[in-house]
């Protein structure tokens, strides 16, 4: 019999590939079948012991300088979308009227190159 028949293991199917996984019951008769001593412990059950603060963010500010010029309001994200801004702008929060081209410009299509069907005959 197979271990997914004997529940030793769940079997996972994703993307095209098959994932199996140890349960209880199969580190037990694995321990028994190698002769293990109780005390060996499959890695990724063991819990990792890191000395407290490692692995860890240093907090903001520490050794090094701020980057950039600080910012308006102070914070980093706090005027995000927070309402209109000056000069009307665009994306949500911009003001309600759009920006459009100047009067002075007139944009003429047609007239050469030659590219595509139904040119002019």
């Amino acid at each position: 019999q197979s271990f997914k028949s004997k529940e030793l293991v769940t079997e996972r199917f994703a993307w095209r590939h098959y994932y199996w996984f140890l349960t209880d019951k199969g580190i037990e008769y694995l321990r028994e079948y190698l002769n293990l001593p109780a005390d060996v412990v499959p890695a990724t059950l063991k819990k990792s012991a890191r000395p407290a603060g490692e692995g860890r963010r240093p907090p903001m500010g520490g050794d090094r300088p701020p980057r950039g010029p600080p910012r308006e309001g102070g914070g980093y994200r706090e005027g995000y979308r927070s309402g209109p801004r000056e000069g009307g702008g665009f994306g949500r929060g911009g003001g309600g009227d759009k920006a459009t081209a100047p009067g002075s410009y007139q944009p003429q299509f047609g007239g050469g190159g030659g590219f595509g069907r139904g040119g002019a005959q």
